[in-house]
């Protein structure tokens, strides 16, 4: 078969950048033109600040469409929507634990041409909470000097959304598509949650055992009808327990 051509402006519009709980209406502003800058549009807001505040408008410098048409969501959950892969940014976490920038961009750049995926970032003060992260399933550590870890938001955005860009404008041939993951990470991360709770139910509610669930059924990559059929058998178990 001949090589599939590769544009990087398809993968472009399959990734999203969220930000949760911006404190600091500027940084938005900053983020959205870095964005512009690189080609990338999809922007979601989790319970931001004020963010139509003087101090954002004055940074777009003609990125002002990614603000007007960016998705404002109530909260983490459902800033993930449809993306099939989400890679958290986060600089506390273990290096085991995490992909280094350039290792999360090849990833995302491969992923993006057949799946939407998203990079999220928290507040910040804050960062990212730990259950967020254990919702995006994939972390992100943006590298600091130990002595100052903290990075300035927009300045994170564009490290992240360069390396990527970098990766897609590079040769195609490297360029290796991920397969189509058929559910959202959302739809995922509820069916993850409800075979959790029934091992728990069962006894066997380790946090190992919840990983290892994720990572079988990761692999066997369902699809909607297939869930569903997994969704039967976890009433049917609890229906007997109950007996």
């Amino acid at each position: 078969m001949g090589q599939r051509k590769i544009t990087p402006s398809a993968a472009l519009d399959n990734i999203g950048i969220i930000l949760d709980r911006t404190r600091h209406a500027a940084n938005i502003g900053a983020v959205c033109r870095v964005m512009k800058n690189l080609g990338f549009s999809r922007l979601h807001l989790v319970n931001p600040t004020e963010y139509g505040h003087l101090a954002a408008i004055r940074m777009l410098k003609g990125s002002e469409d990614l603000l007007e048409n960016a998705d404002v969501n109530a909260d983490f959950p459902e800033a993930l929507g449809g993306y099939h892969i989400v890679f958290a940014t986060s600089h506390r976490m273990k290096q085991e634990e995490s992909f280094g920038i350039a290792d999360a961009a090849r990833q995302i750049a491969d992923a993006a041409l057949g799946n939407r995926v998203a990079v999220a970032f928290g507040s910040e003060k804050f960062g990212l909470a730990r259950e967020d992260l254990d919702r995006c399933g994939k972390v992100l550590t943006i590298p600091s000097d130990p002595g100052f870890p903290s990075v300035n938001l927009a300045q994170a955005v564009a490290m992240v959304c360069l390396e990527i860009r970098l990766c897609l404008d590079g040769s195609p041939t490297r360029r290796t598509a991920t397969p189509k993951i058929k559910l959202p990470i959302s739809e995922r991360n509820r069916f993850y949650g409800e075979l959790a709770a029934l091992f728990s139910e069962l006894n066997m509610g380790a946090p190992s055992v919840a990983e290892k669930i994720k990572e079988i059924f990761d692999r066997a990559n369902l699809d909607a009808r297939e869930q569903n059929l997994f969704y039967g058998l976890i009433r049917e178990v609890r229906r007997l327990k109950r007996n």
